[in-house]
């Protein structure tokens, strides 16, 4: 075997039952030993390279096949870039994420959008749909997600894509799926039954906290609560529908952390299998309602704390069953917009770079006849930003997972947007490990279940 060296991403650390708990964040590898084992693998840790016996050799050699050894030439920061790489500049498969209106129905507190502005023309919607059926006759992949403004609003657009999309997509046998990020207002049943027909697996909505909370920060337009009716939208979704999953985000802020776990309480009888849950601080993405996000701010606070606030709510809904997911554990990317075959397309045909960039003078380019036509300077300007030119994403260990953080704060800000687990790494390893034993576990129950039912 060749020399040996100690990965730099490796994280140990004890859970609540008193083992060792061993996590590598480049290879994803999550181990969990007794405290014995784990006096043996430091022992092999401080020598890799000594001709060990027995268990120590078997420890040995599975510490090699998790990545937490690994050969003395194997340059691991060179293995991320090409992973980050391939992610970024795949070509096989292209997302399309369409704005069809920048209008909406509420009056969120924080929205950073302008809640007004034009909705998607017939001639730009068709011009779309030919462009996307062109582009999936050489894709093996493509995905539509609606986003807005709120999306529903034009619901006829995206029937008329989806369905002309999908059935291109069959005949080129081309997989195609799609989602949609909306407030979930106007989902109504009408429209849920339409959903697997159109090819709508998944669907976002957000949740400020229970009703006292959600009502005052996402009311309509004029002031009305919202809550009670998203909620029984959302129940009507997924009694209507077999295979459409709701991913459910819950804004945290000052005013509404208590509560959380009355939010919780409120999806107990949902079925949790086809849900999945996770919690972000509320965002603040514009320059408005200043003294509202400072507030934010500071109750968030900057430091490990800011994470730990929110991991509290995960390790609650896992105990209540509920799936939750990990933002930050994405494809090699931090975000989809890093790619190039991501492309966000608004309500007059226009290109955006992200979701957060959707402002006038942010666009890149455009659809047209032709296709795709970028402004080559923006478009550059988005895409070269690397975080392996840079020393501190360099030298962090989260790098694995965040691949330099959020693009867009880069562009704008010209400093790093770091998620907020870089300040608790450990933290997040935990969390991650417990998540990955919950799945672990339903994956069991749900093999149980269905090995039941055959028997009977």
């Amino acid at each position: 075997m060749a020399d040996l060296k100690i990965s730099k991403y490796n994280i140990f650390f004890e859970d609540y039952e008193g083992n060792m708990i061993a996590v590598n964040l480049l290879s994803r590898a999550i181990a969990r030993v007794n405290k014995e084992k784990y006096e043996k693998i430091k022992e092999i840790l401080r020598d890799p390279n000594r001709e060990w016996k027995g268990e120590y050799e078997k420890l040995k050699r599975d510490l090699v096949f998790g990545r937490y050894l690994i050969e003395e030439q194997f340059d691991e920061l060179q293995h991320l870039k090409m992973l980050n790489y391939t992610a970024r500049f795949d070509r096989s498969s292209t997302t399309f994420t369409i704005m069809p209106t920048f209008e909406c129905n509420f009056d969120c507190v924080y929205c950073y959008e302008k809640k007004t502005g034009p909705s998607m023309r017939e001639e730009t919607t068709q011009r779309i749909a030919n462009y996307i059926c062109k582009v999936s006759e050489r894709k093996r992949t493509i995905h539509i997600g609606w986003f807005g403004g709120e999306p529903l609003i034009e619901f006829d657009t995206i029937r008329l894509i989806n369905e002309q999309v999908k059935k291109v997509c069959e005949e080129n046998k081309t997989n195609f799926s799609s989602s949609i990020s909306t407030n979930g207002y106007l989902l109504d049943e009408k429209k849920a039954l339409l959903f697997e027909e159109l090819g709508i697996r998944n669907v976002q909505i957000t949740l400020d906290g229970p009703p006292e909370f959600h009502d005052r920060y996402r009311p309509l337009k004029g002031g009305q609560g919202t809550f009670h009716v998203i909620f029984k939208n959302m129940s009507i979704l997924l009694e209507e529908t077999e295979s459409v999953m709701v991913t459910l985000r819950i804004n945290v802020g000052p005013d509404n952390y208590d509560s959380i776990s009355n939010l919780l309480d409120m999806f107990e009888d949902f079925p949790k299998s086809r849900m999945r849950v996770y919690f972000r601080w509320i965002f603040q993405g514009s320059e408005d309602n200043k003294e509202f996000h400072t507030r934010v701010r500071e109750f968030r606070g900057y430091g490990r704390e800011a994470f730990e606030k929110l991991a509290i709510f995960y390790m609650e809904a896992l105990k209540r069953n509920f799936n939750v997911m990990l933002p930050i554990l994405t494809h090699h990317m931090y975000c989809e917009y890093d790619s190039i075959s991501s492309i966000l397309i608004g309500p007059r045909g226009e290109i955006y770079p992200c979701t957060v960039a959707v402002n006038e003078g942010e666009e890149i380019g455009r659809i047209t006849e032709k296709g795709l036509e970028y402004d080559k300077v923006k478009y550059l300007n988005w895409h070269r930003l690397d975080p392996f030119e840079d020393e501190k994403c360099r030298e962090c260990i989260l790098l694995p997972l965040c691949m330099g953080g959020c693009r867009y704060t880069r562009v704008r800000n010209g400093y790093r947007g770091c998620p907020e687990e870089r300040k608790a790494v450990e933290s997040f390893a935990r969390l991650w490990y417990v998540v990955k034993k919950h799945e672990k576990q339903s994956k069991s129950q749900c093999l149980a279940l269905n090995r039941e039912s055959d028997e009977n």
